[in-house]
């Protein structure tokens, strides 16, 4: 058995250096320290001690990670990849994030709804393409993507034609050709890219062919 020997306090009052046998065995959370009763001459066992730490970690990093839900809402990884930048350990980052979830502060589903609802400006693709990078699932994408209407989808891509022909000659060829590959850019389908062309073309009165 080991013997902690000095508990000193951090520049972060919340913390405290622990010395195991006159040697810097780690940094702990003072509120944990308390509550398993660590104090100078107590003897204790390394890998309980470790256990301790690790729990240390995964509260600390569960309060980080609520500090970021209380701006905005996040992905499981998005809090994940936050926390380990911040300098956890993996494993304590997705423990922390793991707690949130079964207390219902994080909730991928959620999220990936109010995203859509909130960049109602993007494509249907692009919307996609955003959510798999913030680490959604891919049955949870179909989902919320599904719920996207074609309607919605199609009046979306109109009003972006209709910003791009501001100025712009739609009567030739070319810049017929330049609209479709603005949209399809947006990552508008091939389908709906035709339909809202034709659509802004005949407002303006241009013939739908050269």
């Amino acid at each position: 058995m080991a013997k902690i020997t000095k508990i000193e306090g951090q520049k972060n009052k919340s913390r405290v250096n622990i010395f195991v046998d006159d040697t810097f065995f780690c940094g702990l959370e003072k509120e944990t320290a308390i509550i398993f009763g660590l104090k100078v001459g107590k003897e204790v066992d390394e890998k309980q001690l470790s256990r301790i730490i690790e729990e240390s970690e995964i509260k600390r990093a569960f309060e980080k990670a609520a500090d970021y839900l209380a701006s905005r809402m996040h992905s499981k990884k998005e809090l994940i990849d936050k926390l380990i930048k911040k300098g956890f350990l993996k494993a304590h980052a997705e423990a922390a994030c793991e707690k949130l979830s079964e207390y219902g502060y994080v909730n991928d589903e959620a999220f990936a709804k109010a995203f859509v609802q909130q960049n109602s400006k993007y494509s249907k693709l692009i919307l996609e393409n955003k959510l798999r990078v913030k680490g959604i699932d891919k049955s949870i994408i179909s989902e919320v993507i599904d719920s996207v209407s074609d309607d919605l989808e199609l009046e979306l891509c109109k009003k972006q034609a209709e910003k791009f022909a501001k100025g712009k000659d739609l009567s030739t060829l070319n810049g017929k050709q330049k609209l479709y590959a603005s949209l399809a850019r947006k990552g508008f389908s091939f389908g709906v890219i035709k339909s809202a062309i034709s659509q802004v073309l005949s407002d303006f009165d241009i013939d739908d062919m050269e």
